[in-house]
């Protein structure tokens, strides 16, 4: 099947308002894969990347196997929830169903996506199909305190499979000093017009920090 490019008019939704000079916007129909290595990582991506998608209009989804999900800490960015939906999933199949099922062009954040069980090539490329079709913003994230630096590209194949599909493959990690913050950034992938930025950076990220421990 063979289409016209399309024109620079598509939806985007940030991930994290700082990180988006580095490695710009997931636009419809693309995907993200983040690994975080610390629960504060964890959490400003997570809050931030709904409450972008909230505040700009978007249906939001947020799906996970485990009990990881606080309205309060949402609160901190958007007062916006009534878009915001809420799902539990414990296989790449449920997740598979659950695509099908949310909104067109609509943001979906899968936290601990990599514990989901009956992962395999073909149900993977499925989920990129749905995600094709429907227009949607999709995260997978996977908070982990193990993680090989030395052999990132290998990380994503273990968690991910098939890192390929991804728009995005990033890894997040915060450190603290004196009470200001940075969030260290590993891109090791991005869309064409940032394959510049792919490499290390360090941004100070201290407003959006000191939201969530406060």
């Amino acid at each position: 099947m063979f289409f016209k490019p399309a024109g620079e008019d598509k939806k985007r939704v940030g991930l994290i308002e700082e990180l988006s000079p580095l490695v710009g916007e997931l636009e419809e129909g693309s995907m993200a894969a983040v690994v975080t290595t610390d629960a504060l990582a964890q959490t400003i991506l997570q809050y931030s990347s709904l409450a972008n998608a909230l505040n700009s209009g978007i249906t939001a989804y947020y799906l996970e196997p485990t009990n990881g999900f606080s309205l309060k800490l949402l609160s901190k960015l958007s007062e916006n929830t009534e878009n915001l939906f809420l799902g539990k999933i414990y296989t790449l199949d449920e997740l598979s169903s659950a695509l099908e099922l949310v909104e067109d062009n609509s943001f979906v954040f899968v936290s601990n996506f990599s514990i989901l069980e009956n992962q395999s090539k073909e149900k993977l490329i499925k989920m990129r199909k749905t995600v094709d079709e429907k227009g949607l913003f999709l995260v997978l994230s996977h908070n982990t305190l193990e993680i090989n630096e030395l052999d990132l590209n290998s990380e994503f194949r273990r968690l991910f499979s098939i890192p390929e599909l991804f728009e995005h493959l990033l890894v997040l990690r915060t450190s603290g000093y004196r009470g200001h913050y940075r969030m260290n950034i590993s891109v090791l992938k991005a869309p064409l017009e940032f394959v510049k930025n792919i490499g290390e950076h360090s941004i100070p990220i201290d407003k959006k920090a000191k939201l969530f421990l406060v």
